[in-house]
């Protein structure tokens, strides 16, 4: 190679050294512009956390768990810090010998996931739509289960652990107040009742030791009564055909909480010869009522499904059609002697057969006061704004025509 190659050459290789290391100091100055931005970011979340994620002290919380049945945990937690606490509606369930998260094939329902500053509350979560409940509830050995609660995705917020038992079910004792009578649950409507029979109204026979001697001694003495009367009583068609009604229309909401294609489960329909307080329908131990009632929930878990016990909001009985039609013909209701005319109002089937009028007026005065009484002997039931609206939008349903009867035939 002669003396110029050579020298070009060599020139060239500078050339190319000089220019990469012009683009390397270039992507040097870039990577550190980025990292440090990256610091600055760093430190001011770091500065940020306590006000963005609510920082909360373990000391500052306590949990007790307790397992109700059907996958319904209730979780007592005790807010002893000067923040509110807002868990998110997720949660994790894992085993505590080897921390594998066991997964969820469904949605978890969360209630009262707010707990105020320096309170306590109660957090609901129903787990029954979301795990095999039957692999649950197996007795494990020397191992347990525990929830992993969070309000910010498991990520930048805190994270608790509360461990829970699906074996034991905890199943509180239920303390009722007082038996209460009828006359004590509706003092108006005891006004109305025959004079011969207000004594009966004002005893309570929610207490079943006695409640069959008493019942018995009311039952004569409406035969007695009536037989004083010198009136025409016709009784109740015992036993009772068999009625239907027909469900509400589309579009019917009786509680937001759930889907409109369940709201007709809200109504029960049923025979029965008593009321709420076991006080009779009628003049003796055949006649009987059909009596519709709505689901009251037994939790506030049960506010999201069609689940729980009921109050009784409707009364219908049914008689033989020609027997209501005797002149001046009358018939015996929940201790009130009433002529038949005063029901033609109140006809919601008739036929050839049977006749049937809604009583229910002769039950309670008012839906408020019913709720009420009913509310302070059943304490064990849940109670809030959502279930109070519930009972009276299905009362008002059924006293505005809601009980469209027809006779069952197959």
């Amino acid at each position: 190679m002669s003396a110029i190659r050579l020298q070009d050459a060599i020139g060239e290789i500078q050339d190319c050294y000089i220019a990469e290391a012009r683009t390397s100091r270039i992507r040097s100055r870039k990577w550190i512009a980025i990292l440090l931005a990256a610091i600055l970011i760093a430190l001011g979340l770091i500065a940020c956390a306590p006000i963005l994620f609510n920082s909360l002290s373990d000391d500052d919380l306590a949990f007790h768990s307790a397992y109700r049945g059907n996958g319904i945990i209730e979780i007592n937690v005790e807010n002893k810090s000067d923040k509110t606490l807002h868990f998110q509606k997720k949660v994790k369930l894992e085993r505590w010998s080897d921390g594998q998260e066991i997964p969820a094939h469904g949605e978890v329902i969360f209630t009262e996931t707010t707990i105020p500053v320096h309170s306590i509350g109660t957090m609901t979560i129903d787990l029954s739509r979301a795990y095999d409940l039957t692999e649950l509830e197996k007795p494990l050995s020397n191992d347990h289960y525990y929830l992993i609660l969070t309000n910010n995705n498991f990520v930048f917020g805190q994270d608790w652990m509360c461990s829970v038992s699906f074996v034991e079910k905890t199943i509180d004792e239920i303390v009722y107040p007082e038996p209460i009578s009828p006359a004590e649950a509706d003092p108006k409507l005891a006004q109305q009742v025959e004079t011969d029979l207000q004594d009966f109204f004002g005893k309570t026979l929610l207490e079943t030791d006695r409640r069959a001697e008493v019942t018995s001694a009311y039952y004569e003495s409406c035969a007695k009564l009536i037989h004083n009367s010198e009136k025409t009583v016709i009784h109740p068609v015992s036993p009772a055909p068999y009625f239907l009604y027909d469900d509400p229309p589309e579009g019917t909401i009786f509680d937001s909480n759930l889907p409109e294609d369940v709201q007709y489960q809200l109504i029960g329909i049923h025979e029965s010869s008593v009321d709420d307080y076991f006080f009779p329908v009628g003049a003796s131990g055949e006649d009987t009522a059909k009596v519709f009632s709505v689901i009251i929930p037994q939790s506030q878990a049960d506010c999201f499904r069609v689940q729980g016990d009921a109050i009784k909001i409707g009364y219908v009985m049914i008689y033989d059609t020609q027997e209501s039609q005797i002149p001046d013909a009358y018939t015996l209701i929940h201790g009130q002697l009433i002529p038949i005319s005063d029901l033609t109002s109140h006809i919601v089937y008739e036929d050839s057969q049977y006749i049937a009028y809604n009583v229910t007026d002769y039950f309670f005065t008012d839906i408020d006061t019913h709720i009420a009484a009913f509310r302070a002997w059943r304490t064990d039931l849940f109670d809030n704004e959502d279930v109070q609206r519930r009972i009276e939008n299905v009362y008002q349903y059924l006293q505005n025509g809601g009980i469209k009867m027809h006779l069952y035939s197959e």
